[in-house]
């Protein structure tokens, strides 16, 4: 091999390394140990979240649920404080009617971003 082209590799591979190291921090906070909580007729749904980065400031958690066919009956909101570097927190969704909930989703929105979408 010239010595161009090893020059020309071993930047595409620095390169590579750098993409996948930048992508392992993209999401520091993380939602962690959920699961579906029944009492009685009716359903939760509880769980921690973790932030492994910088502060933050309030978080949503939206909680979808699921039948077992797929189809979506129901969402709840949780609203948190922001957390501190390292910090954990449990959270609970307010407990809703058992109507046949099958499965969860979770998405944690940090709001708007700074393109107003």
């Amino acid at each position: 091999m010239r010595k161009g082209a090893i020059i020309v590799l071993l930047g595409a591979v620095c390169f590579a390394a750098y993409v996948f190291y930048s992508l392992t921090g993209v999401e520091p906070v993380k939602v962690a140990d959920t699961r579906l909580v029944r009492s009685g007729d009716r359903v939760s749904v509880e769980g921690e979240v973790r932030n492994t980065g910088d502060d933050t400031g309030p978080l949503q958690l939206e909680v979808r649920y699921f039948d077992r066919d797929g189809h979506s009956i129901g969402k709840d909101v949780v609203s948190m404080d922001g957390l501190r570097r390292g910090a954990v927190a449990h959270f609970k969704s307010s407990a809703r009617p058992d109507d046949g909930v099958a499965d969860f989703s979770i998405y944690l929105n940090h709001g708007r971003n700074p393109y107003g979408n």
